[in-house]
């Protein structure tokens, strides 16, 4: 059965959750093999138009939140083109100018190549390619391993601009706490949190993070104005830190939690941040759906795929947070 066609998304509209597991159910990965995938997500992130929002990488799998800058690939210059791809594959590269035909001779663009460029550099799927078949090789040589590493093609579950961002985002986060590695998500060597938290430097120039401004300032009006003033004043690291806590209090079945009394004491210090209460409903879906976002983006995506419609789900108590639920495949 052929797979199904991968659906995107415009940075105008939104970003990818992406997700991918390797063929062993056992954790793996070193925190060497760690420091290499860390190493090359920064590497491939100088060379796509990429803007990466989050990430965790865990024993057997690796999760991703990032905006695909595709609008901005199909304007840029050549020099800023042939720039970025050296950075991936190394000063001397040059990018390929044509395509080949059966008999191995190439066919020449008619531009040199540059449409061909931008394209590959604007594209999520190349830049997952990437990801994984460069970790592959290093892996298997490194281990004397042969064979597939990865257990399939990645998952890319398209996640709406705004507050879906944001829970998208904590969710990542929070991978080493559901899983029970860790008690506290800043205390991972191996997600966002905390990068931004133990490396700000470093994550400054990785990063584009989500904060509290992006998440609620996508569909406002009236007096929802008002508080997006309040909010531009707020340090967007402890807003974010303390959601992610918030968040990593809930309870969840067959799932670890961040301790009561430390939820309490993040609720004492950070009472200020006015975002007691507003991760209650449980989002479910995040790895397995087709996307989670506000009404307008799954309907277009409903149409496209003549799939039913779904009405809008709040799991957030506001109306500017109405979201509709995830699409299963």
């Amino acid at each position: 059965m052929p797979r199904s066609k991968r659906q995107l998304i415009s940075q105008e509209f939104g970003s990818y959750h992406i997700i991918s597991h390797i063929t062993d159910e056992t954790p793996l990965f070193t925190e060497d093999e760690k420091q290499y995938l860390f190493n090359l997500l920064e590497k491939l992130a100088e060379g796509f138009f990429i803007q990466i929002h989050a990430y965790c990488i865990m024993g057997n799998h690796f999760h991703v939140l990032a905006t695909v800058l595709e609008l901005d690939a199909q304007e840029a210059p050549k020099e800023e083109l042939l720039h970025r791809y050296r950075k991936i594959y190394g000063n001397d590269a040059e990018p390929p100018g044509g395509s080949y035909c059966c008999n191995g001779e190439v066919i020449p663009d008619a531009d040199g190549g540059i449409m061909r460029l931008r394209k590959r550099l604007g594209s999520i799927s190349r830049f997952v390619q990437e990801f994984k078949q460069d970790f592959s090789r290093w892996y298997n040589k490194k281990n004397n391993r042969k064979g597939c590493l990865w257990r399939e093609r990645f998952k890319g579950v398209l996640i709406d601009h705004g507050v879906a961002e944001l829970t998208c985002s904590s969710y990542i986060d929070l991978n080493p706490v559901r899983a029970g590695i860790t008690v506290l998500p800043d205390k991972y060597n191996w997600n966002s949190l905390g990068l931004r938290v133990n490396k700000p430097v470093q994550a400054e120039k990785l990063l584009y993070p989500i904060t509290p401004v992006n998440a609620f300032d996508h569909g406002n009006q009236g007096d929802e104005l008002s508080f997006i003033r309040v909010i531009e004043g707020i340090n967007s690291l402890e807003w974010y830190r303390a959601f992610v806590y918030l968040s990593g209090g809930r309870e969840i079945e067959g799932k670890a939690n961040i301790p009561e009394e430390i939820v309490e004491s993040v609720l004492l210090c950070c009472q200020y941040l006015n975002i007691e209460g507003k991760f209650q409903r449980k989002i479910a879906n995040f790895s397995h759906g087709i996307a989670l976002g506000f009404s307008l983006l799954i309907a277009k995506i409903q149409e496209f795929q003549h799939r039913k419609k779904i009405s809008p789900h709040y799991f957030i108590d506001s109306c500017w947070a109405a979201t509709t639920r995830v699409l299963r495949k």
